[in-house]
């Protein structure tokens, strides 16, 4: 009998491939997305923080006026930049290119990626920088969560909540944790004392959010490749291990106020072009928009929640 590599010639398989796709990107989720005209413009602040929360002296004596209280504004502006990644393929890769490769589709796809990941990794920057989000605690020692014996994860998170409300008189609606420190928090003690009697399974990110008071609990889980271009790649989470507490609006407009938003012109776009010389076709995606904290009354970060 012949042996199978005599009567079977290997090809591509045309229903299986491998392809590392990242987790979802959640910073969007902390800075909405504000859609604007122009990559340029100042928007109006209502600067009257402090006399919208003092109590006045309404009284007013017959046959007198009534007291004359002001209000005032001020600006803000963003700027936008643009953020762009193209691609060539040859004519002779596109020639043959065995199925299932579709080399401008999986090309538009990897740009597309990569700029996500760009943009996620600068709202992680934004929102894990302590001289940006000057409300925050850095833990250590027997503070850190990990410490399953001593650390007081509940305080904390409490802690942050009383610091935005004690600014904003309203409380976060938000709290994202770095996958590893949620992985961390979902066995702590007393965590899992809070649910003891309730429930028997694993705790969940609902389930943190029922305990601390928010809206939903937004877990961190995407990672990238931490050494510079054409080094031995070191992956890491992009969140880190921290927690962020906010008060977000979902829904951007007037008078309203915010951690932070995305202001961006726009959809992202993809342009195609062909460049003769090269004997190929160029793809580029970009995207034109600004991160920008709005107020950073409504945040409150964690740095270093674990060990």
């Amino acid at each position: 009998m012949p042996d199978v590599g005599s009567v079977h010639t290997d090809k591509i398989l045309s229903n299986v491939s491998e392809m590392y796709r990242n987790a979802q990107f959640v910073g969007l989720e902390m800075m909405p997305v504000v859609a604007v005209k122009k990559e340029s413009d100042i928007y109006y602040k209502y600067n009257s923080k402090a006399d919208r929360f003092r109590v006045p002296n309404n009284l007013r004596a017959p046959k007198s006026e009534s007291k004359t209280v002001d209000w005032t504004v001020t600006t803000d502006s963003y700027s936008c930049k643009e953020y762009a990644l193209n691609d060539l393929v040859d004519d002779r890769e596109k020639a043959n290119a065995d199925k299932p490769l579709n080399l401008k589709v999986d090309t538009v796809e990897f740009l597309t990626d990569i700029n996500a990941l760009a943009q996620e990794k600068r709202i992680v920057d934004i929102l894990t920088d302590e001289t940006v989000l000057t409300n925050y605690t850095a833990l250590t020692g027997t503070d850190l969560w990990s410490d399953y014996v001593n650390s007081n994860p509940v305080g904390d998170i409490e802690t942050g909540k009383e610091t935005i409300h004690g600014k904003i008189f309203r409380y976060p609606n938000t709290l994202l944790l770095g996958v590893q420190v949620y992985n961390q928090l979902k066995h702590h003690p007393d965590v899992i004392d809070r649910f003891k009697y309730t429930s028997k399974g694993i705790i969940t990110a609902a389930m943190l959010a029922d305990l601390f008071e928010v809206e939903k609990v937004i877990i961190g889980q995407s990672g990238y490749n931490t050494a510079n271009e054409g080094q031995t790649a070191s992956y890491s989470y992009l969140w880190g291990k921290n927690a962020i507490l906010a008060y977000v609006e979902s829904k951007p407009g007037l008078k309203k106020f915010t951690l932070g938003y995305t202001f961006k012109v726009g959809k992202n776009k993809t342009r195609t072009a062909r460049i003769e010389t090269r004997h190929s076709d160029w793809y580029e995606v970009s995207q034109i928009q600004d991160e920008e904290i709005v107020s950073v009354d409504c945040g409150y970060l964690i740095q270093t929640a674990i060990a």
